[in-house]
């Protein structure tokens, strides 16, 4: 089991990794840019991580209450306490509220510390326990723990490539 609760580390750990790799040198209007205007953004993209890293992993796995909800991020950003992204269209993008990146990552930094505390007093029966998924109806904690790695991986990938397309390749 401690294999395992390191290696889910280990994962969450490289993205997040890659993730201000990323963010390195961006200006706020690149981190604002849309490839299209049916497109998410950087900022969106870091902002939905890490609500779903802790409404997953916190709320749902651990019983917790989110630090989103604990420490009123929601009021920091001006963001309704529920919302983690979910369905967005191009309407919710655009009235999204700036978000200075320095404080999102400091909220990504606060939730992936009670995560991980999660994360490490996980047993086997956490990983076959169902939980509620809005869309799924019942998940187990071992799903839950997989769609959060394939989750960032993908937006990973998407922040990669809007990078990319603004600054070229390896820049």
């Amino acid at each position: 089991m401690n294999e395992f609760k390191e290696s889910i580390k280990s994962a969450l750990n490289e993205y997040f990794e890659g993730l201000l790799k990323c963010l390195n040198g961006l200006t706020e209007p690149e981190l604002y840019w849309q490839p299209s205007l049916e497109s998410n953004h950087i900022t969106w993209l870091v902002w939905h991580m890490a609500r779903v890293e802790d409404r997953w992993i916190n709320s749902i796995v651990g019983g917790k209450e989110t630090v989103w909800d604990k420490n009123n991020w929601n009021e920091k950003f001006g963001v309704d306490q529920e919302d983690y992204g979910k369905g967005y269209n191009k309407e919710d993008i655009s009235k999204m509220p700036k978000m200075e990146m320095e404080k999102l990552l400091n909220y990504y930094n606060e939730e992936r510390v009670e995560i991980f505390k999660v994360i490490e007093n996980l047993n086997s029966e956490d990983l076959k326990n169902s939980y509620p998924s809005p869309s799924r109806g019942k998940v187990t904690g071992k799903w839950i723990l997989g769609h959060v790695i394939v989750e960032e991986s993908q937006h990973l990938g998407q922040m990669a490539y809007i990078r990319g397309m603004m600054r070229g390749l390896n820049n």
